[in-house]
């Protein structure tokens, strides 16, 4: 279970943190920083913010000046809507984009410092090199774009070979499954890869999913500020919210389908 909740942490830390750094960088005031929903258990102010950590660690958010004053704040240059719709449009792209970045610095770590390979047996008393910096890098790089160019021709084979069926999609219960199998996996060969494998797997894919072009998700977000650009004019409070009520159902549906996928398959359907 620990396992679990450290890499679900992990991984909405680094998309939360996009955003803060993100909202920061284009002088907008972060008001608080949750890792969690519902009941605040701890908090601390610090730079201006409010950091907490709350009950249910699925999850996370920030919450920049004015975002719940859209009327109020659009005259000030420290609140969200007091900045131009580019600048909001990178604050929404910075989580996600931190989550599909996350995997080279999680392979650098693993790798650096790391004996280089060798073909044969060592001589007796020979120093071993080891992997600096910049080779640590390249390496990592190159990782990186194999896990990438993998997933992409996983998902291209799927789709050319049958329909996505319900049974794709995995919930909480599949996270869980698959994050002690990669950390029995570690713990067995002392190769560390494997849960960092499923850490990068995970974050690409929460970045991913976050892009979508759903109100209410960061891509929504992004889709939206385009459109006003496009436009030069502002939604209004109404159209907002209506689009906001929508993406919450469609995001909600996806949610119902990843735990009818996991009741069924804890069920062995």
């Amino acid at each position: 279970m620990l396992t679990f909740l450290g890499i679900i942490v992990l991984v909405i830390v680094v998309h939360e943190m996009g955003h803060y750094l993100a909202a920061r960088a284009m002088g907008v005031e972060v008001e608080s920083f949750s890792v969690g929903f519902g009941k605040v258990l701890l908090k601390k102010k610090l730079f201006g913010t409010e950091w907490r950590l709350s009950l249910i660690p699925l999850g996370g958010y920030i919450k920049p000046k004015g975002e719940d004053d859209y009327e109020n704040k659009r005259q000030d240059p420290t609140s969200i809507w007091g900045i131009s719709r580019w600048k909001r449009a990178f604050i929404f792209l910075a989580g996600p984009l931190a989550n599909l970045l996350l995997p080279w610095p999680l392979y650098f770590a693993l790798i650096v410092g790391q004996p280089y390979p060798v073909v044969g047996a060592a001589p007796a008393g020979a120093e071993v090199a080891r992997i600096g910096p910049v080779d640590a890098a390249y390496y990592s790089h190159r990782i990186v774009k194999k896990v990438y160019g993998d997933i992409w021709s996983a998902v291209k084979q799927t789709r050319s070979e049958r329909p996505m069926t319900i049974k794709d999609i995995g919930g909480p219960v599949a996270v869980y499954e698959f994050s002690e199998q990669a950390r029995k996996r570690s713990q067995e060969t002392g190769d560390w890869g494997f849960l960092i494998d499923w850490i990068v797997f995970l974050s690409i894919n929460l970045g991913v999913i976050n892009l979508l072009p759903i109100p209410v998700l960061d891509g929504g977000h992004i889709v939206l500020c385009g459109v006003e650009g496009i436009r030069r004019k502002n939604l209004s409070i109404k159209a907002r919210n209506v689009l906001n009520i929508i993406g919450a159902v469609l995001v909600l549906g996806l949610l119902v389908l990843a735990i009818t996928s996991d009741v069924l398959r804890l069920a062995g359907i």
